[in-house]
């Protein structure tokens, strides 16, 4: 499988990060943010590959990385940038869940959805700036999930183009680090039904 291997796979990996790519960008572009979450994850394993053009395929990728790494779904990261960002949000909608984070960067959904996926959460990045892929398909999208009671945060990002800036990378270490999943809390009440439910939020970067 063409990939790039940001770093050796930990002897016992506890978390998965699957950087996918479209046909305008190649691994070089993702490598730096991959080497980021490998720096603030240094349990995860971390992989750079091209974002396959077929769902099935897509979905066997993910699960090669997952056995290889030998992580849970819920352990298992996607995130996408331009192409890859729309195959790893259309994956959300297929019955069982191929991650337990989607973190989709300047791109979106083909269509958008119409249920939300319980046991994924959607972190959505876009700069503000981007001739490629209008923001406003992150506005949207984040909208609709809202809507339909998703585990969802959106970013966009002032004087950002189709790229991942710096404070792209670091608000996705934010993200990934400090976002309590709609499902942690879940859980929690089930073991103690006192405890104070979580908020579905969605932000965006001061204009």
């Amino acid at each position: 499988m063409r990939a790039s291997i940001v770093v050796p796979r930990p002897a016992a990996a506890r978390q998965l990060f699957v950087l996918f790519h479209g046909d305008d960008a190649d691994a070089a572009a993702l490598a730096p943010l991959g080497r980021r979450l490998a720096a603030a994850f240094p349990e995860g394993f971390v992989v750079v590959q091209p974002a396959p053009a077929a769902m099935t395929d897509f979905l066997a990728a993910i699960t090669h990385w997952r056995t290889l790494a030998g992580v849970e779904v819920a352990a298992t990261a996607l995130v996408g940038f331009a192409r890859g960002a729309a195959m790893a949000l259309e994956a959300t909608k297929e019955q069982r869940a191929a991650a337990g984070r989607v973190v989709a960067l300047a791109g979106g959904f083909e269509t958008l959805p119409t249920r939300a996926a319980p046991d994924t959460t959607i972190h959505l990045f876009h700069g503000k700036e981007d001739p490629v892929a209008p923001y406003a398909g992150t506005i949207a999208a984040a909208q609709r999930l809202l809507d339909l009671g998703a585990d969802v945060t959106a970013d966009v990002l002032p004087l950002t183009g189709h790229e991942v800036t710096d404070e792209m990378a670091a608000l996705v270490l934010e993200r990934l680090r400090g976002y309590l999943p709609q499902r942690a809390w879940r859980e929690a009440l089930e073991a103690d039904p006192a405890a104070s439910p979580g908020t579905v939020r969605a932000t965006r970067a001061p204009r």
